[in-house]
């Protein structure tokens, strides 16, 4: 199950399945980049692009370090 939510690309108003650091995608005007977000927040859209921002699971956080555990 870890495995498929860092393959899934999460939409604006979807729930964090956990707490990580995501891959950030915007349509058209920024590079990605990379964002922490906490289990169970809603991933939000973009000022800018709105609703075709894209969130990406790259590596989850790890208590009580809070390194990053790439997968």
């Amino acid at each position: 199950m870890a495995s498929d939510s860092g393959r899934r690309w999460y939409q604006p108003g979807e729930i964090a399945p956990t707490t990580g650091i995501y891959s950030v995608r915007h349509h058209g005007h920024r590079n990605p980049h990379q964002a922490t977000v906490e289990q169970d927040e809603t991933f939000p859209a973009c000022r800018q692009c709105g609703n075709r921002v894209r969130f990406r699971l790259m590596g989850k956080e790890e208590a009580p370090s809070g390194k990053p555990v790439i997968e």
